[in-house]
Parts: structure tokens; C-alpha cells; sequence
């Protein structure tokens, strides 16, 4: 999976770069909020936005990254929390187990609840 996600990387890098190259002479006029005109070329601006999307990706993955790991830590603690409360209990006796829930018969039928007998075919 790893070597796939690296040529893709690859192929749209290269991709891009060869779009910025291309669009390098060409000039685009835009004006920013506070009045002033620039003008910049095609090329730059794709860099530009390639760019800021590899960082806020790179932030997200950072951020989910770092939750995953105190989620794994919670974890690894729990773990260990319930294999010493399976050493306190004596290995002859089971614990308790719930009563079942009581059967409700299905609206409409009388008799017992054909759902749980085998069919014979």
C-alpha cells in the first residue's frame, strides 16, 4: 500500500509540476481584500495552492495522528487493568451469568415460536 501511495505521490507531483512549468508565463490579475491588484503567474498560484493542501494535510494527519496515539495509550492501560482483574479471580469459579431475557411470543401467532425450530427440507 505503501509503494502505490508513493507513486501516486510521484505521478500527481509530477503532474503538477509540469502544469506550474507550462503556465509560467502566463499573468493572471486578481485583487486581494484590502484593495490591491496583483499580478501573478498561473504557474506560482498552482504551486502555491499544491502546496497549502500538502500542509493542511499534513496538519490534519498530524492532529489525527496524535489523538490515535492517546486513544492507544487508554487502551494499553485498559488492557493491563483487565488482565490483572482476571488474575484476582480464582480460576475454578465462573463469573455469574446474567439471567436470559424472557421469550415474547410474536403479535399474532399462537402456539410456540416456530423462528428457532429447524425446518426439515
Amino acid at each position: 500500500m505503501l509503494f502505490i501511495a508513493i507513486i501516486l505521490f510521484i505521478l500527481v507531483t509530477a503532474g503538477v509540476a509540469m502544469l506550474a512549468f507550462e503556465n509560467m508565463s502566463n499573468e493572471v490579475t486578481f485583487t486581494v481584500v484590502n484593495g490591491q491588484t496583483l499580478h501573478w503567474s498561473v504557474g506560482i498560484l498552482l504551486l502555491l495552492a499544491f502546496i497549502l493542501g500538502a500542509v493542511l494535510f499534513y496538519l490534519i494527519t498530524v492532529t489525527s495522528a496524535v489523538q490515535e496515539k492517546q486513544e492507544l495509550k487508554q487502551l494499553r492501560t485498559r488492557v493491563v487493568e483487565l488482565e490483572q482483574a482476571t488474575k484476582r479471580v480464582p480460576s475454578g469459579q465462573l463469573p455469574p451469568v446474567p439471567p436470559t431475557a424472557p421469550v415474547v411470543p410474536m403479535p399474532g401467532m399462537p402456539g410456540p415460536d416456530i423462528s428457532d425450530m429447524p425446518t426439515q427440507h
